[in-house]
């Protein structure tokens, strides 16, 4: 198969803020629970990391960075009091593993760890079939507002069948990420197990190609109210991107190759002020929820 480029589209929307439906209260914090509902999210997200400023830098730099993207976990959660939740985030989430509440998504993209991670959202036919080399751009089209929010440019550099994960039990992955996704999977890790011709595709790195590798747009600071995802707009001539809010397309009207493609939105990162995060630290485990109820125990997996 020829090296694609994917625009894929997942739910842009965040879960509303309000306690008891999502969000739970324990002494000084609040805590966004681990997601239940049929819907993804995104969140706005506080987690330490490494980036660099430009594709010409040599050496990446370490600090708390703040980005959108999907952590469907258990997150501590500081709410802001913005009055449009379409473009700005309703609060942070600073993401921690706990399964004493354990819902039913799973976290897909999974940007932590030593590379990011892709394993079910929208894969059938060519898409459990991408070459290395291939890109993916993860975002939500917003076809009311014009405009395509990027959280994951996802380059492709390796692809491990669903079959040989569930073989080995997940040997090689984190106690984490199988826990917050492959888990909660029954192509990969759920019970019952079922076949499937999946892949869980590992990203290329800065470190494995510094000309063409996978990143997180993302900011060292905001003036209290969070900021506006990284965008392209819809109509725009050169990307020919899709308005579908929920859907893939392999942007077969788009002239830039794969790499070409990926440098115009280097180019749109620095262009509204982003850093390029190669590399976020795994959520660490927190004791915070011991000894509160899992009323969630006996929810099925759902998929994506």
């Amino acid at each position: 198969m020829p090296i694609l480029k994917v625009q894929l589209n997942h739910p842009g929307i965040q879960k509303n803020f309000k306690i008891g439906s999502g969000y739970l209260r324990i002494g000084n914090h609040i805590i966004r629970e681990w997601n239940c509902d049929r819907s993804h999210y995104r969140k706005f997200l506080l987690n330490h990391g490494l980036y660099i400023d430009d594709i010409n830098d040599i050496n990446p730099k370490v600090a708390d960075l703040y980005f959108w993207g999907e952590w469907e976990g258990n997150s501590f959660f500081d709410p802001f009091i913005n009055h449009n939740y379409i473009v700005l985030p309703n609060g942070i989430n600073k993401p921690f593993h706990s399964i004493v509440i354990r819902g039913t998504q799973n976290t897909d993209p999974y940007v932590f760890g030593d590379y990011f991670k892709y394993c079910t959202c929208k894969q059938s036919s060519n898409m459990c079939n991408l070459d290395p080399g291939s890109v993916i751009i993860f975002g939500s089209a917003f076809p009311t507002l014009n405009k395509f929010y990027i959280d994951t440019v996802f380059v492709i550099n390796y692809r491990n069948t669903a079959i040989n994960v569930n073989a080995n039990r997940g040997t090689g992955y984190s106690q984490t990420y199988k826990e917050e996704t492959l888990e909660q999977l029954q192509e990969y890790l759920g019970v019952p197990f079922i076949a499937t011709n999946k892949k869980l595709y590992h990203s290329q790195t800065w470190w494995d190609n510094k000309k063409y590798f996978s990143y997180v747009p993302c900011k060292l600071e905001h003036d209290g109210n969070g900021f506006e995802r990284l965008y392209i707009y819809l109509n725009d001539p050169l990307f020919n991107l899709s308005d579908n809010p929920t859907g893939k397309s392999y942007l077969r009207n788009c002239n830039l190759s794969p790499m070409d493609l990926w440098h115009e939105i280097v180019n749109k990162a620095k262009e509204q002020k982003f850093k390029l995060g190669l590399r976020f630290d795994e959520p660490t485990r927190s004791s915070v929820l011991n000894g509160v109820s899992n009323k969630n125990n006996n929810q099925s997996v759902k998929k994506e």
